[in-house]
């Protein structure tokens, strides 16, 4: 974690200095509720039961792409490509 604070610009680390507070206050209850599923057993039954689908490779892949496709993802993606073609470029 201190590589990727130290890697960002101020700007960024600004940023989350002043935003993580509001977003830990946002997602305690959501981290709560997630633990207490964790806790009693809900996420492993769940998983389990998903798990033993004979369709579960399929029911899988359908809620990937829909992950998959999602702006934050696309964007991540071409960027990456971006680098890398820029990285060869550099080095040619």
């Amino acid at each position: 974690m201190d590589y990727m604070y130290n890697a960002c610009s101020t700007t960024a680390r600004r940023g989350a200095l002043d935003w993580a507070p509001i977003f830990e206050k946002a997602n305690l209850p959501v981290f709560e509720k997630l633990y207490e599923s964790v806790k009693n057993g809900t996420e492993t039954r769940k998983s389990l039961e998903f798990n033993g689908r004979s369709t579960y490779r399929q029911d899988l892949a359908k809620e990937l792409k829909e992950i998959d496709d999602q702006e934050i993802w696309r964007a991540g993606e071409w960027f990456s490509d971006f680098a890398v073609l820029h990285i060869w470029l550099i080095n040619f």
